[in-house]
Parts: C-alpha cells; sequence; structure tokens
C-alpha cells in the first residue's frame, strides 16, 4: 500500500517539468507588474560603477604588493577603496529601495487579482496559501527581480572586465583558469536542480505539518471528549518525523555545498599557483604580473559564485513564481461588462438550470420563478443546494447549463458591479469588519447616510437599546470579525446594514439557526420588517420562518420537488409534510 507521504513525494518528483517554464513564468510576470524600470536602470548603473571600481582595486595591490611604492599608486588605491566603500552603501540603500518597490507592486497586484478572482479560485485554493502568495511568494519574486537581476548584470560586467584583464597579464595562465570554469558551471546547474527539489518537497512537509498541527490544535475539545489522546499523538509523532527526515535531507543537500565548493577552489588555486611558478621560475612572466593575476583570479572566483547563488535563487524561486503566474492566468469577473440597472425589472426566473463544483453534481435540471416584490422561501433536504442557489443568484458562479432571468433578459448581461449592488444578505454567521459598529453597519453603503438615518435603521433592526449600552455606542469597536459581539447582536447589525443598504432583492440564509430564543424573537421581527420591503428570498428550516411566505419552493435531488403556499404544500407533497413534521416545534404540554 502506498502511504500519503509516497505520494506527496511522488507529486513533488514531477517538478522537473515544472523546472522548465521558470524563465517564462518570470518573464510573465515581469510584463504583468509595472516594473520600475527607470529606478531599476539607475540602480544597474550604480552597480555597475561599483563593479568598476572593483576591477581597479587588484591592479593597484599587485604593486603595492611587489614593493611599488609609489604616491599614484598609492593614492589610487585609496580613492578606490573610500570610493568603492561609498558607493557599496549607495547600491545597497538603493537595491533595497527598488526592492520594496517591486514588492509592493506585486503584492497590489496580486491583491487586486484575488478582489476581482471569481468564486470558483476561492473555492480551489486555502486562504493560508492567499496569504503566502500576497506574502511569501512576492517577497521571493521582487527578491530576484529586485536584488538578484541588478546585481547579476554588474557581476557579467565584472566577469567580462576581469576575464580582459587576464589575458592582459597572460595569455596561457589565462586559458588554463578558463579551462576551470566549465567544471564549476556543470556542479552549479546540477547542485541547484538537486536542491531546489529537496527544498520544494521540504516546505511541502513543513505545510502540511502546520495544516495537521493547527487542525488537531482547533480538535483539542473533541479529542478529549472520545479519548483519542494517544492515537494523536502517535499520529503527531509522525508528522513530525516525516518532516525531520525532509529537513535532515535539506541539510545534507546544503551542507555539501560549502566542500565541493572548496575543492573546486582548490583545484583553481592549484592551477593559478603551480602554472604561475613554472612560468616566473621560466622568466616567462614577473612577479608583479604573477601576484596581479592570482589577486583577479579570487575576484573571478567571487564572480562566479555569485552566479552560483543566483542560479540556487532562482531554482528555489521556481515554486513561488509558478504560483504566482498561474494565479495571473486565472479569468478575472467582468464588473462593468453589461447592461448596467438600478432596480429589479421583473421576475427573476431559472430554467433547466444545471450546475455542480466540480465533480460534485448539485442540480440537474432547476425550474422555478422568484417574484418581484415577493417572499420566497427555498427549503429541502441538507445538501440540496438551497445556499447555492442564492450563490447562484448572485451570479458568484454561473450555470453549466440552463439560464437565470429577469423578465427576457439573462442576469449575465447586466454589469456584474450593477446586479450585485441589488441585493442584500444577510446569513447565519453574518461577517463583520475589524472596525466600528457604525463602519459595519455603513459597509457596502454607497451613498451619503446621515446620523439619524443610522439610528433609524439600528432601531428598526431591533439593534439600537443594545448599541446605545455599548461603552462608546456606534462608534464602539466590534473586534476582529466582530468577535466582541454575540451572535445575535451580529445580525442585527447586519439587519440594520440591509435597512441602509435598501436593496432591491433581500437574501436571509439561516438568519435566526444559530440564536437562543430571545436573540432570534429580535431578529425575526427586524427581518419581517426588512422583507416587507423588497424582493425577499429566505432558506430556514424554522417553519415559522418560511409559513407565510406567498411562496415556497422544495427543492429535492437537483430538481423542484415542489412549489406553493404552505398550506397548498402541507396538502398535496409528502416530502413537504415529512418536513414538516421533522421541523415542527413539539406543543406544550
Amino acid at each position: 500500500m502506498v502511504s500519503k507521504s509516497d505520494k506527496t513525494d511522488t507529486i513533488f518528483a514531477k517538478g522537473q517539468d515544472e523546472e522548465r517554464g521558470i524563465w517564462k513564468s518570470y518573464f510573465k510576470l515581469i510584463f504583468k507588474a509595472k516594473i520600475p524600470w527607470v529606478w531599476m536602470l539607475i540602480v544597474i548603473a550604480v552597480w555597475i560603477g561599483q563593479a568598476q571600481l572593483t576591477l581597479m582595486l587588484p591592479g593597484y595591490s599587485s604593486k603595492i604588493m611587489t614593493g611599488v611604492i609609489e604616491p599614484n599608486v598609492v593614492y589610487g588605491a585609496v580613492a578606490v577603496i573610500v570610493l568603492g566603500t561609498i558607493m557599496g552603501g549607495v547600491v545597497r540603500y538603493m537595491n533595497n529601495l527598488l526592492n520594496f518597490k517591486i514588492d509592493v507592486r506585486y503584492r497590489s497586484l496580486i491583491w487586486r487579482r484575488l478582489m476581482k478572482s471569481p468564486m470558483g479560485m476561492f473555492d480551489n485554493v486555502k486562504p493560508t496559501e492567499m496569504i503566502s502568495r500576497i506574502t511569501t511568494d512576492s517577497a521571493t519574486i521582487s527578491s530576484v527581480l529586485g536584488t538578484w537581476l541588478p546585481s547579476t548584470l554588474a557581476t557579467v560586467y565584472t566577469t567580462v572586465g576581469v576575464i580582459a584583464v587576464l589575458f592582459t597579464y597572460d595569455w596561457r595562465l589565462s586559458v588554463a583558469v578558463l579551462l576551470y570554469i566549465p567544471i564549476n558551471i556543470l556542479f552549479t546547474v546540477y547542485y541547484g536542480k538537486w536542491s531546489y527539489r529537496v527544498n520544494r518537497m521540504t516546505f511541502n512537509r513543513l505545510s502540511k505539518l502546520t495544516s495537521f498541527l493547527s487542525e488537531l490544535l482547533m480538535s483539542v475539545p473533541l479529542i478529549k471528549t472520545f479519548v483519542t489522546e494517544s492515537k494523536e499523538d502517535l499520529r503527531g509523532q509522525q508528522n513530525l518525523q516525516y518532516y525531520y527526515k525532509a529537513n535532515l535531507k535539506r541539510s545534507i543537500v546544503n551542507w555539501i555545498e560549502n566542500p565541493v565548493n572548496g575543492v573546486l577552489g582548490i583545484l583553481q588555486n592549484l592551477i593559478v599557483i603551480g602554472y604561475g611558478v613554472y612560468l616566473l621560475k621560466a622568466g616567462m612572466i614577473e612577479m608583479t604580473e604573477w601576484v596581479g593575476f592570482f589577486l583577479y583570479v579570487g575576484m573571478l572566483s567571487g564572480t562566479i559564485g555569485v552566479y552560483f547563488m543566483v542560479y540556487i535563487e532562482l531554482k528555489n524561486s521556481q515554486g513561488a513564481t509558478t504560483r504566482i503566474a498561474q494565479l495571473m492566468d486565472n479569468e478575472l469577473e467582468e464588473y462593468d461588462h453589461g447592461i448596467p440597472t438600478d432596480k429589479l425589472t421583473g421576475d427573476i426566473t431559472f430554467t433547466d438550470v444545471a450546475f455542480g463544483y466540480g465533480e460534485k453534481e448539485v442540480f440537474t435540471e432547476l425550474n422555478f420563478t422568484i417574484p418581484k416584490g415577493k417572499k420566497t422561501a427555498i427549503v429541502g433536504p441538507s445538501g440540496s443546494g438551497k445556499s447555492t442557489v442564492l450563490a447562484l443568484l448572485q451570479q458568484f458562479y454561473s450555470p453549466q447549463k440552463g439560464s437565470i432571468q429577469v423578465g427576457e433578459t439573462p442576469v449575465s448581461e447586466y454589469t456584474l458591479h450593477s446586479w450585485r449592488n441589488l441585493f442584500s444578505v444577510v446569513d447565519q454567521d453574518s461577517s463583520m469588519i475589524s472596525g466600528t459598529v457604525r463602519e459595519n453597519m455603513l459597509y457596502g453603503v454607497k451613498r451619503k447616510v446621515s446620523d439619524q438615518e443610522i439610528v433609524e435603521a439600528a432601531e428598526k433592526a431591533n439593534a439600537l437599546q443594545f448599541i446605545e449600552e455599548l461603552e462608546f455606542g456606534f462608534d464602539t469597536y466590534v473586534g476582529e470579525a466582530g468577535s466582541n459581539l454575540s451572535g445575535g447582536q451580529r445580525q442585527r447589525i447586519a439587519i440594520a446594514r440591509a435597512f441602509l443598504r435598501d436593496a432591491e432583492i433581500l437574501l436571509l440564509d439561516e438568519a435566526t439557526a444559530s440564536l437562543d430564543s430571545k436573540a432570534e424573537k429580535f431578529v425575526q421581527e427586524a427581518i419581517d420588517k426588512l422583507a416587507s420591503q423588497c424582493t425577499a428570498v429566505i432558506i430556514s428550516h424554522d417553519l415559522s420562518n418560511v409559513k407565510d411566505a406567498d411562496q415556497i419552493i422544495l427543492i429535492n435531488e437537483g430538481k423542484v420537488d415542489g412549489t406553493g403556499t404552505h398550506e397548498q404544500l402541507l396538502q398535496t407533497n409528502e416530502l413537504y409534510q415529512e418536513f414538516v413534521r421533522l421541523h415542527q416545534k413539539p406543543s406544550a404540554q
């Protein structure tokens, strides 16, 4: 039997095919974001200026080391050192600024893409992965483009300059040194690929471990309730060992780099020293030339080391680059394409609508009409797709077959901005932003609202009393996601928001399901006021919320099983009769 860990490693072993697309991904990202090219050219010019100073130093140093103590040599060496130090500080500062500029542009680009991406993308990508793309992945690509690209171009300049200088000393020594370079390049290429695969495997295992630990720590009450501490302890140890082995392999790969580079460096020095001594004894070169040549060879080794680090950085950043490039390829929602609308002009009709999430089929043939200005309730067994109907109404998803129309106009022909502005939503866990009560009531309200309107909306939503009892009233902070408020209080603020939004269509998805009886009474009263002002679509298991609806739609097994009022369905539909028996509250004895 193949273990889960073996399958994961097999998947990531296929990364070799993905490596081939690294340059394509980089070029794609470079042209997707508005890179500050002028600033980058300035930074590259400064880098090259520093490289030129670096090229000049060994010439002066070799003369001083062999006893040539002349004023122009000494002053030249001092000037090069001082200017090089100043230029180094300038380069670091300007390079950091360039990196920050690129970083913020990529993060802004990714954020805009996420905000305009369809809901289907959010179904397939975890929130933690989205955060990683905005933070870690963008920082990785910014580092490559902002730091390594300018420094690499300067290194190319330095390399060409060093090789040119070497041939001015002695062509025989230069050829001997250049023969060593292919060996270094060969090691760099193979080591880079190996390092990339091992690092990617390790980071994947760390991600799996983090996900496992997060899930288990949130499930501690469940674990203790069912006394499974020993089982989960064993699973935790296995996951920790799984990550440990990958980390151990990565440390071995990282360790190999130093001794191999050391051996290659010794090989290079043996070539220069051995062959140089031979040429020196034969009288073919002078001591000053040999010392200068030796110093420039050391500089050449440094430039080759930079290429090595750049290649490793490119390979290690390939995963981030690929993920961001994939996000750039995703289709975006078109918000302003189509017919603008500011009101619901007719009934909403579902005709032969089929829809599913991936391979999971939800609807096969959905046919019903939501009358304008009426209250429509949607009921059915759990998992029958009631909430999906609301998602389709708001065009979070498009039907795979069939159509949704207002009168004779498909809803897809309306601009997405104007169509979604027709809706107000109150669901089971009404979302709050980390702000004040006032800010949450005004969230999504696209008009100027007076303080009097805010108070009136709170009163209609049965929220005014508890708001006034808060420490700072409407300016009280609700905490992260409304954590400082109870469920009933959050629901009433959401209803107040709906009053202020004054939308044409109200969607209620189990708005009272998680409330106690007192909070439910307050919320239901507010909902009844709100629903009387617009076209309302209600999902609820509570009969008291749906029995007075103008129309009840019963959905079962991907189709509409029945449509009518409470009384009509109660007389004609067996499934609805069963629904009533299961959900009707027992009368007091």
